[in-house]
């Protein structure tokens, strides 16, 4: 008699342990990265997601007293949801926006919370100081190095009418 030796149901056995075991290091290794939450609301998820009919609201309210406009002539579409990606310099230390009073509320009372950020991490987040001018808002920057970064404002005219903002910029 001829006697064959096979392996497969070695094969299978190992590959089941494999998986096992690429399972656990995935969990291991992925426990060890932080979770980043968003702050487009300068607030944090469940707060957001508890009052947002009201942050709706508020924006509302917001966009009917003012239009902000970031004062940047080099703006570039990108990715598939063309994205405006505003490029500035590395040695830029200030950009301005434009704010126009649609009533007779002056843009002058306003108050501001400034967030400069990379996309995806909190680990850059700086906060910016602000002032705004004969209807002109004026940020600060640090220096900035090369690549993407996020501007998010958070004005408020009165407790009813709040805009948040965000802006893409490409520093080169």
């Amino acid at each position: 008699m001829n006697k064959k030796k096979t392996f497969w149901p070695y094969g299978i056995v190992l590959s089941l342990f494999a998986i096992v075991l690429a399972c656990i290091a995935t969990i291991i290794f992925a426990s060890h990265y932080p979770v980043y939450e968003d702050d487009f609301y300068f607030d944090s998820y469940q707060n957001v997601e508890n009052s947002f009919n009201d942050i709706q609201k508020k924006q509302a309210e917001f966009d009917k007293l003012f239009r902000i406009t970031f004062k940047n002539d080099k703006v570039q579409l990108q990715g598939k949801r063309q994205i405006k990606m505003y490029s500035i310099d590395s040695a830029t230390n200030k950009v301005e926006f434009n704010i126009q009073a649609l009533s007779s509320v002056e843009a002058e009372k306003l108050q501001g919370e400034f967030i400069l950020t990379r996309p995806h991490t909190n680990a850059a987040d700086r906060s910016l100081q602000g002032y705004i001018s004969n209807g002109h808002l004026t940020l600060v920057l640090p220096k900035l190095e090369k690549g993407r970064w996020q501007l998010k404002l958070k004005l408020q005219a009165h407790n009813l009418a709040v805009g948040f903002f965000s802006y893409e910029l490409n520093v080169l």
